[in-house]
């Protein structure tokens, strides 16, 4: 799968995401292999759902005079009679009212698409709760479900335990377009669509209708003033002893800085939903090259020059369309603000380095943080990443290297599909914008200019509904 932008910009090319047998997954006592959900094979299915489901995933309403010959429903001026418009190459939602920023092309879905398969790679499953770990859902909701492609998934990872039958059923503000080839993201599923902007409240959607809903990267999708009521919604659908879920990652980028990883303690709690440390949790991020965030674990602003203005960007520009840049810091406090509904509930988050990081490859000693206190570390010895160990030298396994250099990607294609409203925001002109473009893309991804810790955060969190009988 590649990626690409438009004519004479920069361009990028995908590396998948190996799978790797020590994954642990809470969702289930089966670790992840090859056999049973590889990324690799997972990653070459993207482009073919991608492509039938090009339309079905855009989020959009209406569009424009002007259209395009290949596609009479993107334009290139905006109106009222088309749902989609076409800017600097990239194809958009025709809708000025609509928060949602990205583009809606066959690009963004790719880097969508991977995004869901590092998630689900960096997590162990489709589903972290461990509710269904024996019985699966027979009815699940996916929010803002794009083209469907994690109900495609989840689909297959349940089908390969024996249980076919799951529906699934996904909202979103696009329908399911005339030449789209499929009209479900998998031949086999039982897939409706739901077509509807869900700005406007009540879903059409039955009360207590769901065993499971997903939430997956809608921070982007809905507005910061109308996500308490989307989380009314999502209570409203869910039956008793159903599983809320919540995915999502962090748009700006930080730097996670030397520290011993933390162990022990579980999965969260409802009175600390995102200290999420564990010995198998700790283990099964390490073998991945990834790092358990809790309470304690330091972080701070990215040392990299092009990181630090993306920021700037980024905050300025999502907030003035009332979209939260850094949605993983709001999920846990919101599901403790719904206690006399929920309960049982848990949180992993994760720290996915976009490179080899100098502390960990040359073992440096200096000051480290463990348990919340920094103190100095000195020793050398060769060691691989997951020890646990501070000031070892250490070395990336090619899974290891193969998530973060995904990790690096998918944050890099975001920086590009939010080109239009950072080039806005930062005030720079067409060939300014590309000449820094060309810069960041070199610095990052051939000069390592993330060796110092930048970091994606990405975190899930998971909770039952009161009422019903627990499953077992």
């Amino acid at each position: 799968m590649g990626y690409s932008s438009s004519p004479g910009k920069p361009t990028t090319s995908t590396s998948s995401v190996t799978s790797s047998s020590s994954n642990v997954s809470p969702f289930s006592s089966t670790k992840i292999t090859a056999a049973t959900l590889s990324i690799v094979a997972l990653t070459e299915t993207i482009s073919s759902a991608s492509a039938s489901l090009h339309s079905a995933s855009s989020r959009a309403m209406t569009s424009s005079n002007h259209t395009n010959a290949s596609n009479p429903a993107i334009s290139t001026a905006p109106s009222s009679s088309r749902p989609f418009y076409n800017r600097a190459g990239r194809t958009y939602l025709n809708d000025r009212t609509v928060p949602y920023p990205l583009p809606v092309d066959l690009t963004e879905l790719h880097r969508q698409s991977l995004r869901t398969l590092l998630l689900i790679q960096i997590f162990g499953a489709p589903v972290c709760s461990p509710v269904f770990a024996q019985r699966p859902p027979t009815r699940v909701l996916e929010v803002a479900c794009g083209t469907g492609f994690w109900s495609l998934m989840c689909h297959r990872y349940f089908a390969s335990r024996g249980h076919p039958n799951v529906s699934f059923t996904g909202i979103d503000i696009a329908p399911l377009a005339p030449n789209c080839s499929s009209s479900k993201p998998g031949r086999e599923m039982k897939w409706r669509l739901v077509q509807h902007d869900m700005r406007y409240m009540p879903w059409p959607l039955p009360d207590e209708g769901f065993d499971l809903i997903m939430v997956k990267d809608v921070s982007l999708a809905l507005p910061a003033s109308l996500q308490q009521s989307a989380m009314d919604e999502y209570i409203r659908l869910l039956r008793p002893g159903g599983v809320l879920e919540i995915w999502d990652s962090d748009h700006q980028i930080r730097m996670l800085r030397p520290h011993a990883p933390a162990a022990g303690g579980g999965p969260s709690r409802i009175n600390d939903p995102d200290d999420s440390s564990s010995e198998d949790e700790a283990d099964a991020a390490s073998s991945l090259g990834t790092y358990v965030m809790t309470a304690n674990t330091p972080l701070s602003a990215p040392l990299n020059g092009f990181l630090v203005e993306y920021n700037g960007w980024l905050h300025r520009a999502l907030n003035a369309r009332d979209l939260n840049p850094v949605p993983c810091t709001v999920v846990g406090p919101m599901l403790l603000q719904e206690s006399e509904e929920l309960c049982d509930v848990r949180s992993r988050r994760l720290a996915v380095p976009l490179a080899e990081v100098r502390w960990e490859r040359e073992g440096v000693g200096g000051v480290v943080t463990k348990d919340g206190k920094s103190y100095v570390e000195t020793g050398r010895r060769k060691d691989v990443v997951g020890s646990g160990a501070v000031g070892l030298s250490k070395t990336l396994t090619a899974s290891q290297a193969a998530v973060r250099r995904t990790a690096m990607l998918t944050a890099v294609q975001l920086i590009q599909s939010l080109e239009p409203l950072l080039r806005e925001t930062s005030g720079k002109s067409q060939d300014e914008w590309d000449t820094w473009m060309g810069k960041m893309m070199n610095d990052l991804m051939r000069d390592n200019g993330a060796s110092c810790g930048e970091c994606l955060e990405v975190g899930a969190w998971w909770a039952r509904k009161k009422g019903g009988a627990t499953r077992s």
